[in-house]
């Protein structure tokens, strides 16, 4: 771009911005952002929400502000946490430091799902500001991980006052505050202008505009081939040589095959010295892979330039075999001949890549759901020395390969690959990277998201990792230094009856707990009985007798532990009457908690509860609207075992004149039937 059309077009963007919108207090920008967000629909409740550190888009050296912003952010949203669930921040930040990815990158949607495969979260937010003269603009957005759908985009402005100016350095200049600005930019354009070059750039210029026309009319083939045979009359070097990126975007926008001028490319490909260093190079294999076919003519060019390059191979190999509709035994020839190569130090400059680097590179160039990153995986994951770092890699690769891969028999074998390396490999990240895999397979009260959980999480392969890997679980789970995780892995040891020697307590121990005095402990055990679903089932007169206690000193915290115990009693579908008659007392109750999970446990407890439902129901009157509402409901989820409460209900249907009611008997005569 011309420099002096570079100053005007900056100065007017400088100028429209200035008054794009309005400046306001920190505290308002802060709350529109979390407004914003609090209308976001999305389908886990609560929102697993990653929060970056806000980057400074003019510095690197400094980032008070960003970090500023970023915890207003997080506490502004903690006040709810059944809406989010935000990631630890200590975290995350040394999952970004190392994967080494830069802040910068991070609103890119592309990055939000590498992130997502690392962490398990459901959006990212993100987001960058610019210090101007008097105030901060302040870009973000929130970024689905899985889709990479951009759910929230957000700008605001923020005023510069003297409080928020301490939070940045002293020699950091803002844009637009400079008065030299254009001065320095001018007299850049007349140290360039002295420079004996523009008759070259004229010659350029008028060349660009001639091939401009006639790129712009590529309707038959005699035409194609004038332009292409025109192009190859210009080496694809120097400034003039730039021509061939115009001539390669629209061949590729239009589908167009010439081959002599593909022969071209292809020739100038085995010229380039350092590909890695040359936008050439990549344009070119790019065209190449434009129709995913690469034949031995393109692969045997392809593979001497990975051989020439010592990093940002994975790109190349994406294009040459990643996106390649090569047969499996082509691909896998192809694999081969690179680690061969790789073996013998002959890919890599100015040194060899390790056989680490080679396995990484390739496997970060192929894609999940088929046949090629299984394949190498098994042939040359054997290769690698792990350390914490390269071992964070391979989980994030092998999770990655299994929740993309779906099919079943391939899904199960890459299951039992992560639960022998989780085996087989120990370092200080291992609890964290097998508790964050098994916290991600976890169900949510969304059931389309559970339908989409299950399809990349199936419970028998889940198990399989359970069995393989139980006494890692059980030896990792109060390794985490953050509580929240560390009680997501307690419960999911709960959950999945895996021990936890000296926090989990066996049913045994949990029957002497509650036969005790000491309410604290109960309450703590009360709570692992409800998340282990029907396992208590012997403790069963340990929770009933529970029921008729009574505690003037510390009744909220009693109320609490029967209430739970009405949970676990229901789980277990406890038949003694004690029990059942306790629950059905409950239904008359004002306290919310002690008449829901009462209705919940009835419901479950099925059969055993109809005799005193059907008592109860034929004990009431008009005045007891409610409480026949809630006993007709509980019959109709109990079902085909409620048929011994067919007449009452016929009788109350008779005599009812309520149509709430009404309507809630003919729906449980229905599914009663």
């Amino acid at each position: 771009m011309n420099v002096r059309f570079l100053i005007l077009f900056l100065s007017i963007l400088c100028h429209s911005v200035a008054f794009a919108q309005k400046a306001k207090d920190y505290s308002a920008v802060i709350q529109d952002l979390a407004s914003r967000l609090e209308v976001t629909k999305m389908p886990s409740q609560p929102l697993r929400l990653a929060i970056i550190p806000f980057g400074n888009t003019q510095s690197s050296t400094s980032n008070r502000f960003g970090d500023y912003v970023t915890e207003s952010i997080i506490s502004k949203l903690n006040g709810d946490p059944n809406k989010y669930k935000i990631f630890e921040r200590k975290r995350l930040d040394a999952i970004l430091k190392e994967d080494e990815l830069m802040l910068s990158d991070l609103m890119l949607p592309e990055a939000a799902q590498k992130i997502g495969k690392l962490v398990p979260i459901d959006a990212l937010f993100s987001g960058t500001y610019t210090k101007l003269k008097t105030y901060v603009d302040l870009s973000a957005r929130l970024i689905d991980v899985t889709s990479g759908e951009i759910l929230v985009s957000f700008s605001g402005r923020i005023k510069l006052t003297r409080n928020l100016k301490v939070l940045f350095p002293l020699n950091e200049q803002s844009v637009g505050e400079s008065t030299d600005f254009n001065l320095r930019v001018k007299s850049e354009v007349a140290v360039a202008e002295t420079k004996d070059t523009r008759t070259v750039e004229e010659i350029c210029k008028e060349r660009f505009k001639e091939f401009e026309i006639k790129l712009n009319n590529l309707s038959t083939p005699e035409k194609i081939n004038a332009v292409s045979k025109e192009a190859m009359k210009v080496p694809f070097v120097n400034k003039c040589g730039e021509i061939h990126f115009d001539v390669i975007y629209y061949y590729t926008r239009y589908k167009i095959v010439q081959p002599e001028y593909e022969s071209f490319l292809i020739a100038t490909l085995d010229t380039i010295a350092l590909p890695m260093l040359d936008d050439r190079a990549y344009a070119i294999v790019k065209y190449m892979a434009r129709d995913s076919i690469i034949d031995a003519r393109d692969w045997k060019v392809g593979l001497n330039l990975i051989s020439k390059g010592n990093y940002n191979i994975s790109s190349y190999v994406s294009y040459l075999l990643g996106r390649s509709k090569s047969s499996e035994q082509e691909f896998k020839e192809r694999a081969d001949a690179y680690f061969a190569m790789g073996v013998n130090h002959k890919i890599g400059l100015p040194v060899a890549l390790s056989a680490n680097e080679l396995f990484f590179e390739m496997m970060e160039g192929l894609p999940d759901g088929d046949f090629k990153r299984p394949y190498v995986y098994e042939k040359y994951g054997s290769t690698l020395t792990l350390d914490t770092r390269s071992a964070t890699k391979l989980n994030g690769i092998l999770v990655s390969m299994y929740r993309y891969d779906y099919r079943p028999a391939m899904k199960t074998k890459i299951m039992g690959w992560i639960a022998d390396f989780f085996s087989n490999h120990v370092d200080e990240k291992s609890p964290e990277h097998l508790f964050d895999l098994a916290l991600a397979t976890q169900l949510t009260d969304d059931a389309e998201r559970n339908k989409e959980k299950l399809m990349d999480y199936p419970r028998a392969d889940l198990m399989l990792l359970i069995d393989k890997c139980r006494d890692k679980f059980s030896e990792y789970a109060l390794k985490s230094p953050y509580k929240s995780l560390q009680e997501d892995c307690i419960n999911f040891c709960i959950k999945y009856n895996i021990p936890i020697k000296g926090r989990i307590p066996s049913l045994s121990e949990a029957d002497a707990i509650l036969k005790g005095k000491d309410l604290d402990r109960q309450l703590e055990v009360m709570k692992m009985l409800v998340q282990m679903e029907s396992r208590p089932k012997s403790l069963e007169g340990t929770l009933t007798a529970l029921l008729s206690r009574h505690n003037l000193d510390e009744k909220e915290k009693l109320t609490e532990i029967q209430t739970m115990a009405i949970k676990v009693l229901g789980n277990i579908k406890a038949t003694q009457p004690a029990a059942i008659n306790y629950m059905i007392s409950k239904l008359r109750s004002f306290d919310y908690d002690e008449s829901d999970f009462s209705s919940e446990a009835l419901a479950k407890i099925g059969q055993p509860a109809v005799t005193s439902l059907i008592n109860l129901l034929n004990s009431t009157n008009n005045q007891d609207g409610g409480l026949r509402y809630k006993i007709v409901v509980i019959l109709g989820k109990i079902g085909e075992g409620a048929k011994p409460a067919v007449p009452s209900l016929k009788k109350l249907q008779a005599e009812n004149t309520n149509s709430d009611i009404k309507y809630a008997i003919e729906a449980a005569l229905e599914t009663i039937r």
